[in-house]
């Protein structure tokens, strides 16, 4: 799955995480949705855009179910 029309950088150090946050997707079902806002993504004028994006993860099949970004900042 391709997040991004055209480029985009990384914008945390070197010890930062990639995921600063996460959360219950199905608490019974024990999966997770992982969230960060480390990354830029560049728009057709070649303007970078500050955005949040999140990864639904099954930890018992070791499976990611979904990801998405959307413009923000956490």
């Amino acid at each position: 799955m391709k997040l991004a029309n055209y480029s985009a950088r990384w914008t945390d150090g070197v010890l930062d995480t990639k995921f600063s946050h996460f959360r219950w997707l199905n608490q019974a079902q024990g999966t997770l949705t992982f969230i960060g806002d480390k990354i830029e993504f560049q728009n057709g004028f070649g303007a970078y855009q500050k955005h949040i994006y999140e990864c639904d993860f099954n930890p018992a099949g070791d499976q990611v179910l979904s990801v998405r970004a959307r413009p923000g900042q956490l």
